[in-house]
């Protein structure tokens, strides 16, 4: 497994205020692939938090919270919960992924899974995810397992 953390942008509307991205999250059990509309300030509320995760030195775990609320509806929520595990900086990151179709009401995917990684893979995610938010780059290939 290369990386944990990839996302592309794929689309982008005429103003530029919101796109659409492929985000996958991967562990060694289980691999997650979301179609999910995002805009930046989204994307910034993630890089903010990792940087006050590293700042803080992981004293106090940090989640992010994405609910897709594409055209007034909230079916797509992904959480990412990074904690601290031990004194040499590996990274607990818990995610959990509710995903409900619009087709069929009673059709949805409820997953919850872990992968880890090191406060240095934090900082070169951070990184990335600047650049993508300056549309430097279109996509973000991060978090190496430990």
């Amino acid at each position: 497994m290369d990386t944990q953390f990839e996302m592309e942008r794929i689309w982008m509307d005429e103003t530029e205020l919101f796109y659409q991205v492929q985000l996958q999250l991967r562990s060694s059990a289980c691999t997650s692939n979301q179609l999910i509309y995002l805009d930046d300030a989204s994307l910034e509320d993630l890089h903010q938090k990792i940087d006050q995760f590293n700042q803080a030195w992981g004293k106090e775990p940090i989640t992010w919270r994405l609910v897709d609320e594409k055209e007034g509806s909230d079916d797509l929520q992904v959480n990412l919960t990074f904690t601290l595990i031990d004194r040499i900086g590996t990274i607990q990151i818990d995610i959990f992924i509710h995903d409900e179709w619009q087709f069929d009401s009673f059709d949805h995917v409820h997953m919850k899974f872990r992968m880890r990684t090191t406060m240095g893979q934090l900082d070169d995610l951070s990184a990335q995810l600047k650049r993508f938010i300056r549309r430097e780059t279109d996509h973000v290939s991060s978090l190496r397992p430990e």
